[in-house]
């Protein structure tokens, strides 16, 4: 499959390390001297992805056999231009005065409808069993304009940090922080035991 410009370029890591704005390219110029500086600078490969213009939205869940599926956290993209990328940077994971800049926040997703939630739910969950995952995980997905989903990565070890978007969802859910860790820690002893 070919992929169509525009085309993130990033280094092959966690956590958006290596994902700056300029990993944003139109041209072939441009792709081919983000994966040389890929290349040169960080001595590791380059994956190359197709930019999907959308609602960043974050899906949390919780479980093993049976999965709890979190209310839906969305990166609003404020102050970004209308035609510029919207693309979650390592700075806009982490640094908080480039957040400000920009107008990055992070929030429960607003005026989704019942059936594209139940979409979003049900897709999710097949993800996370293709993927294997146990435990807990955050889903990140593209939501275009035509409500077409795209599944973007799977994050099997999300920050639990109490003001982080998995506690925060659990906590829109009903469940306490220190019953999500609670619960974390039983699946955890459970399935080691089995």
């Amino acid at each position: 499959m070919e992929l169509k410009f525009p085309i993130l370029v990033a280094v092959k890591e966690e956590a958006s390390y290596g994902i700056p704005r300029a990993s944003f390219v139109e041209t072939d110029e441009q792709f081919r001297e983000r994966v040389t500086f890929i290349h040169e600078k960080y001595n590791n490969d380059a994956i190359a992805e197709e930019y999907i213009e959308g609602r960043e939205l974050y899906v949390s869940l919780m479980g093993n056999v049976r999965l709890t599926v979190f209310p839906i956290r969305e990166l609003l993209f404020r102050e970004v231009s209308h035609n510029g990328p919207k693309i979650a940077t390592y700075k806009a994971k982490w640094d908080d005065e480039y957040r400000k800049r920009w107008g990055l926040e992070n929030q429960f997703a607003e005026d989704l409808d019942p059936a594209l939630v139940t979409n979003i739910t049900e897709t999710c969950k097949v993800i996370y069993r293709l993927l294997t995952i146990d435990g807990y995980a955050r889903i990140d997905l593209r939501l275009t304009p035509e409500n077409k989903l795209y599944f973007i990565e799977a994050n099997p070890n999300p920050i639990l940090a109490d003001d982080e978007d998995f506690a925060l969802a659990a906590g829109k859910a009903g469940l306490a922080y220190r019953d999500v860790i609670d619960r974390l820690a039983r699946q955890g002893i459970k399935t080691i035991r089995d």
